[in-house]
């Protein structure tokens, strides 16, 4: 199933909701998005995609897999809803917990699943996006013009969350994170690009 990980980030993370006194709600945030991304991984598993290991990450999990390029748009769309899908499930799951415990995890869900299915990269929303995207452009436009489009909307974001400083801060925090990965993506597109077309090139020859 491959090797679950956490990403650095979360270490000064945790220390600063310890001193806030903010720790038991990240805590249920926390398995909120282990139980989201075991819908990921519980797909692969079903569809047969092989997972080299999953990256915990503050706002959520980043998948990697052994064979990416063998895998089909079918299957990619697939295991991107079923992390969604999953925090639709445990939602439904938290009416059965005591009161004090139903209202968070239910609101954490409502906003797990809001922030996922934003249009960003590489959030569910926007690896769906991706996928609807890559099927109407050709191959080397898809990743510019896809990646300008999320690093956009990351912006977009970001300004809307000033207004609502200091309740928005982590999900700024979040977004921070996400317009860094957009810039790395985007500064690595077109090696990413060569790369997969040589691989579909052999697998097509």
């Amino acid at each position: 199933m491959g090797k679950l990980k956490l990403h650095p980030t979360l270490l000064p993370l945790i220390v600063w909701l310890i001193i806030t006194g903010q720790f038991s709600n990240y805590a249920l945030l926390f398995i909120s998005l282990c139980w989201h991304e075991c819908g990921h991984l519980v797909a692969a598993y079903i569809l047969g995609v092989k997972v080299k290991s999953c990256i915990i990450m503050p706002y959520g999990g980043e998948i990697l897999y052994e064979t990416k390029w063998q895998i089909t748009k079918s299957q990619q769309f697939k295991i991107a809803i079923a992390g969604p899908i999953a925090t639709l499930l445990l939602f439904g799951i938290a009416f059965f917990f005591p009161g004090n415990l139903s209202g968070p995890l239910q609101t954490i869900q409502v906003l797990l699943l809001l922030i996922n299915l934003l249009p960003i990269w590489p959030l569910d929303g926007g690896r769906i996006l991706e996928i609807v995207w890559s099927e109407k452009k050709s191959l080397q436009a898809t990743k510019t013009s896809f990646l300008l489009l999320s690093m956009s909307c990351c912006l977009t974001c970001f300004i809307l969350a000033i207004w609502y400083i200091p309740r928005s801060m982590f999900f700024m925090l979040i977004l921070i994170l996400l317009f860094y990965q957009n810039i790395k993506a985007f500064r690595y597109r077109k090696y990413e690009q060569a790369f997969e077309n040589v691989v579909l090139n052999r697998l097509t020859s």
